[in-house]
């Protein structure tokens, strides 16, 4: 009866679960980790090839309270792997290698109107964003996010909204919006510009879907540094456009395997001075990278709603 309840309470509440593309993407993700590397040179040849990967993971709990509401807990973490290597010698290159982290839980409701044509959600976002040893208030931002969604029908939806973060420069506002448009059995669009948007084929319906995307998205950690020369407090600004192909594989109704390959545009984790925009002087890993190509694979555990 138990696990009946929990499969229940997590296909009703699915449609509301999404933090960056709302409630009407085809799907959502309960649990998902994936795995992503991007290698390049630096824009200043001193410090030769920089290498980035990153680890994600993702965690949903719907908690449903009636027919209108649910209360909605998401847990995502990130590890932030970077090495420059190839450099012309230490001296150019004090700092060689960083692990950045970060720790968000937002937490919200969802509401819907009685009669289903307006649906809200609000969150509450506390993040911990930095080099984690140990981690420290100094790491700590607050953000919000809110969104309405006006619902013509199940093939088309129109959402408007706001998030804001305490980011470690200084507040940060994205207005959203998005249409998602199912045009037919097979071929979809959605998501919530600027944070990303999908144009989805299903290239065999409930076994392969294939597209292209897009993905923009901005997130600040904490750094600091004890050198001799150049100690403090400091901050990695990650500004990240992708452009790309994914294609999703379903190993069973729930399971699915997916991957994704393109093109990063303006993608540096680049180090500033701390509490302004001043990019620091410091040389190391942390400093301007040129455009490159990366790839992304993963594992879900995913609700469709189309199945």
């Amino acid at each position: 009866m138990g696990h009946t309840y929990l499969r229940k309470v997590i296909f009703s509440s699915s449609l509301l679960l999404s933090l960056q593309s709302g409630i009407s993407q085809p799907f959502v993700d309960i649990i998902n980790t994936s795995y992503q590397s991007l290698q390049t040179k630096y824009s200043d040849t001193l410090l030769g090839k920089n290498k980035t990967d990153n680890v994600f993971l993702n965690l949903t709990i719907p908690v449903k309270i009636d027919s209108q509401n649910t209360v909605i807990v998401r847990l995502y973490g990130e590890r932030l792997f970077s090495q420059s290597t190839d450099y012309s010698s230490s001296q150019y290159s004090p700092l060689t290698n960083g692990v950045l982290n970060s720790l968000l839980l937002p937490i919200g409701l969802q509401h819907e109107t009685k009669d289903k044509k307006w649906k809200f959600i609000g969150l509450a976002m506390p993040k911990f964003s930095g080099q984690f040893s140990p981690i420290d208030i100094k790491e700590f931002q607050m953000g919000g996010y809110g969104m309405a969604t006006w619902v013509k029908s199940d093939k088309f939806k129109v959402k408007f909204g706001l998030f804001y973060n305490h980011e470690f420069f200084g507040n940060f506002f994205i207005p959203v919006f998005a249409i998602d448009w199912k045009v037919n059995n097979r071929f979809q669009m959605y998501g919530t510009l600027p944070n990303f948007y999908r144009f989805e084929y299903a290239v065999i319906p409930k076994f392969i879907y294939a597209g292209i995307g897009f993905k923009s998205y901005t997130r600040t950690y904490h750094l600091y540094i004890n050198d001799p020369y150049y100690s403090g407090d400091f901050y990695v600004r990650n500004n990240e456009v992708q452009v790309k192909a994914f294609v999703d594989l379903y190993l069973s109704k729930k399971f699915v395997l997916y991957g994704e390959f393109g093109r990063s545009i303006n993608y540096s984790p680049k180090m500033y001075l701390s509490g302004t925009k001043d990019l620091a002087t410091y040389p190391g890993v942390y400093s301007p990278i040129k455009d490159a190509f990366f790839f992304n694979v993963g594992l879900a555990y995913r609700i469709r709603f189309d199945f």
